[in-house]
């Protein structure tokens, strides 16, 4: 008896998780279009037809890894924070919790978008969408406007520090400790 048929959206999701698995036990160099098909057990026109290129899977996986941290952040900033301490421990929690969560393959795809101009652009985007997250997120707890170029700098931050605590250089919870207070700096300053 055949089992049932993946509808796309399933099959895409089966393909990321594949990806995400080849870069974490093989490095984000391992990851082409062949070994995700191999890997995944279908064939290269399957993974062909839902990425065209490893640009593609690349972005998609980034993509993917975005959408869980943007939701991450989301989930935090409606747990309504009643001070501005609380908003910036939920949002440093967040951010770093879920780059945690992701594992090595967090750095290594990251890396790997960082190979061309078109590629970066999509890192570029991910930051830009984190900073309107965390400027609505804060806004209520200061008098004025939040600087757009400091916020991007807390992400900026945020980033560094999860790649330190993904590596084992720093723990996560010193991470989270760190970014926690940068997040307050920057809302007590303004």
């Amino acid at each position: 008896m055949a089992g049932r048929r993946m509808s796309y959206d399933e099959r895409h999701g089966q393909l990321l998780d594949t990806a995400a698995a080849v870069v974490r036990t093989e490095g984000a160099d391992a990851l082409t279009l062949a070994r995700v098909a191999e890997q995944a057990g279908v064939t290269k026109p399957i993974v062909y037809g839902h990425f065209e290129t490893r640009a593609g899977l690349v972005k998609a996986l980034y993509q993917r890894v975005d959408e869980q941290q943007s939701e991450a952040v989301r989930v935090a900033f409606d747990a309504k924070a009643r001070t501005p301490e609380e908003a910036a421990a939920l949002l440093a929690e967040a951010y770093v919790g879920c780059v945690l969560h992701i594992g090595q393959e967090y750095g290594a795809i990251t890396a790997a978008l960082s190979t061309s101009p078109d590629m970066e652009e999509v890192l570029h985007a991910g930051r830009e969408r984190y900073v309107d997250l965390y400027l609505e997120a804060l806004h209520r707890f200061v008098p004025g406007e939040l600087d757009r170029t400091v916020m991007l700098g807390v992400i900026g931050s945020a980033e560094s520090l999860s790649r330190e605590a993904i590596a084992g250089r720093l723990p996560g919870p010193q991470a989270i400790d760190a970014v926690g207070r940068i997040i307050l700096a920057v809302v007590r300053d303004s």
